[in-house]
């Protein structure tokens, strides 16, 4: 039965994305065909010549049709045999191609591109980085408009690094070293369009590495700065691609959202990165926020939406670091106009009910529950959303979950919270404020109210997906076994309502089934409430047909469950089949799979970190093998660990890939080594380390200063209790 479901996911997604199976065909008979009808608008500027790649012409002057999305794929193919006839013979070409034939070429092929199809999408960008590549390789001057292009076709394609590392080259031909004394190579690029700078921060943002995001931005900010002294003309231009360029830092929904119709649009051809949570930026911090705060208000000013964006992560950065004072000065800045500490330097931005719910909900993090509903009751009336309120409940719940309060005590205060908002703004309730009282009657205990309370169907919450995750999750976790057997009962219910077109399951409600049906079936602990037989199969055959397929988190179910049944073959065979559908596994599911091959022989679990993992995680999966060798006392595996890529991982802490700077081993892990190492009484190798630490130090401090000052703390830390012992 369970096989059933492996089976499935190891059959790889359609691979209609990355190829075409559309016949080439000649490009005479496509353009005939998509010629418009007689007395229409002329169609080309000039008449059509001859499409016949043949041996004797010698050029791609021929290719001057205008690619439309209908005939993308046989354009390409037919470049892809021009080109093969083309290339090269040792270091001259076969005949002559002109530069601007190529461009016109890959320009086409993007415009085309835009109202194609996904897998023609696919097929053209690949074109245009061909194109662009050629032109390197005959030798021809690659201008702004090449390397935009191909930064844009990378980046749409899913190849984010490549295309930070292509538009690193295309900023050093142009600036030199930003902010140094090397000048910009003139010769080969004047300058760099700002949409550029932009195709390269959203190839970033996709990384969801916030140092690299930092990076990109100061130097794309640098590079338009020196763009706009080099040329005092495109001024205008280049603070209109600026609203832009800001814009790309924040995600996608985000952007969905705006009323200004002159925002981004979203992309239409895109594929998913192999981020292990969704991009935040307030993971930026508070400190590069700003100055992003200060360059918006200099570069475009006139955009509203973006300030108010801008400052609702801004101050959602602060309250993260602790800053609850400054966050509190900076909001009360934007209400009554007073300046706070920080907020002098910044221009007023335009206040929001996002701005509002993002104080609301650092103030309830930070357990100022009167503080925030005092916040909440100052805003006008205009910003206090049924989104405000929610993030108010939420944070309530949550405090009063961890506080001393009884379930009875903490459930009234929540209740009377509802109610002071249906009489202070006459705001009803809506499916999440339903949702966040199901979670919090489980949380405190109250499974039958909870479940009485979904039963009600207020606000139609059994037609709400989220409302039977909770309701299911609740039960099924929760120890008693009536409350139990009342979720395997919903849960077969769900089955029914699904299978009869009356409720349509998403993948999380699908995983959070799956979740406990195979800890059901494959615990080593008997369950409080054991299902009939029947149900169960059924349920299962059903998940095995319902799942996705292309979903990191069911193959992260999946492969949790096969590692603690001990079928460790099965689940490195399934965590290959993600990589091969291009789904790579985040940093925690490898972290996971490295522990358990680490339990059994640290040897492999070495071997597959160098062979299967990204470098970006190579700290935290070899933190996991450290820790178990010196808890097993196994010193020589752990300086061999310590040793192997001791003091950078590969030396790559450079500017040329900035993403995978990092010190090896990292703060984690000497801290996590000289802890245990303690509690051991090996005072030996505590010494050990404490030396390498400082050894350590004198490499990294002028390169990698942040993480220097990591390791700095706990050398001190350590050292000093070294001292008193």
């Amino acid at each position: 039965m369970a096989d059933i479901l492996v089976a499935a996911l190891h059959t790889r997604p359609p691979a209609s994305l990355f190829t075409c199976k559309r016949p080439a065909r000649q490009l005479r008979a496509i353009v005939q065909r998509c010629q418009p009808p007689a007395g229409s608008a002329r169609w080309f500027s000039s008449p059509p010549t001859a499409l016949n790649l043949s041996r004797d012409a010698g050029s791609l002057s021929q290719l001057r049709f205008r690619v439309v999305p209908a005939n993308i794929a046989t354009a390409v193919g037919e470049y892809a045999k021009f080109r093969a006839q083309v290339m090269p013979i040792g270091d001259k070409p076969a005949w002559v191609v002109l530069p601007a034939d190529l461009r016109r070429f890959h320009l086409g092929l993007r415009r085309a591109a835009k109202a194609a199809s996904a897998s023609d999408q696919a097929a053209a960008y690949r074109a245009i980085v061909q194109v662009v590549e050629d032109m390197d390789v005959l030798g021809m001057r690659l201008g702004a408009t090449e390397i935009a292009a191909h930064v844009f076709a990378l980046q749409r394609l899913g190849m984010h690094t490549q295309a930070i590392d292509r538009w690193r080259e295309g900023l050093h031909r142009c600036y030199g070293d930003i902010g140094s004394a090397t000048g910009a190579r003139a010769d080969r690029i004047r300058h760099m369009f700002p949409q550029t700078h932009m195709y390269a921060l959203e190839a970033a943002v996709a990384l969801r590495n916030a140092c690299v995001v930092g990076d990109i931005y100061r130097q794309a900010i640098h590079a338009m700065a020196a763009s706009r002294e080099l040329d005092p003309k495109s001024l205008k231009r280049v603070s209109a691609a600026l609203s832009h360029l800001f814009w790309s830092v924040f995600p996608v929904r985000a952007q969905q959202a705006l009323i200004n119709t002159r925002g981004p649009k979203a992309a239409v051809f895109s594929i998913e990165s192999s981020a292990d949570r969704a991009w935040d930026p307030a993971r930026l911090g508070s400190a590069l926020l700003a100055s992003l705060y200060r360059d918006a208000c200099e570069w475009a000013s006139s955009d509203r939406r973006l300030l108010s964006r801008i400052m609702q992560f801004l101050l959602r950065a602060l309250f993260s670091e602790g800053h609850r004072s400054r966050a509190m000065d900076l909001y009360i800045y934007l209400l009554h106009g007073a300046a706070g500490s920080d907020s002098g330097r910044l221009v007023k931005a335009q206040m929001t009910p996002e701005i509002l719910c993002e104080v609301v909900s650092g103030l309830c993090r930070h357990s100022q529950l009167d503080e925030a509903y005092a916040t909440l009751m100052d805003a006008g009336r205009e910003h206090r959303s049924i989104y405000v309120w929610n993030a108010y409940f939420d944070g309530l719940a949550n405090a009063a979950f961890s506080s001393s309060l009884g379930s009875e005590r903490a459930l009234e205060r929540l209740r009377q919270a509802m109610r002071r908002m249906e009489t202070a703004d006459g705001v009803e309730p809506d499916i999440a404020t339903r949702s966040i009282w199901l979670r919090a009657c489980f949380r405190f205990g109250s499974w039958e109210a909870g479940e009485k309370y979904f039963r009600s169907n207020h606000a139609g919450m059994q037609q709400d997906v989220v409302c039977w995750d909770t309701v299911i999750r609740g039960q099924l976790t929760s120890p008693d076994p009536v409350a139990q057997k009342v979720g395997w009962q919903l849960v077969d219910e769900l089955v029914k309502r699904v299978e009869a077109g009356t409720l349509a399951a998403d993948a999380r409600l699908l995983e959070t089934v799956l979740q406990h049906i195979l800890r059901h079936l494959y615990s080593h602990f008997a369950p409080a409430y054991a299902p009939n037989t029947d149900v169960v199969r059924r349920i299962f055959a059903w998940l095995a047909a319902s799942l996705p397929q292309a979903r990191h988190n069911t193959f992260a179910v999946v492969i949790g469950w096969l590692l603690a049944a001990g079928r460790m073959d099965d689940a490195l065979e399934l965590h290959e089949t993600m990589r091969h559908c291009a789904l790579w596994p985040s940093k925690s599911l490898n972290c996971m799979v490295v522990r358990a091959i680490a339990q059994q022989s640290a040897a492999q679990s070495v071997e597959f970190i160098e062979g299967r993992l990204p470098r970006q995680h190579f700290n935290a999966a070899y933190f996991a093998v450290l820790k178990l060798a010196v808890q097993r006392r196994d010193y020589d595996e752990a300086w061999c660990i310590i040793d192997r890529h001791y003091p950078e991982i590969s030396a790559a802490a450079t500017a040329d890939s900035p993403e995978y700077s990092a010190p090896f081993p990292d703060a984690t892990m000497y801290s996590t080594a000289l802890r245990l190492t303690s509690e051991n009484g090996d005072h030996r190798q505590h010494r050990l380390l404490l030396d390498r630490m400082q050894a350590h130090l004198a490499v990294v401090t002028d390169r990698l200063p942040l993480a220097a000052g990591r390791i700095a703390r706990v050398y001190g830390f350590y050292r000093n209790r070294q001292q008193i012992l």
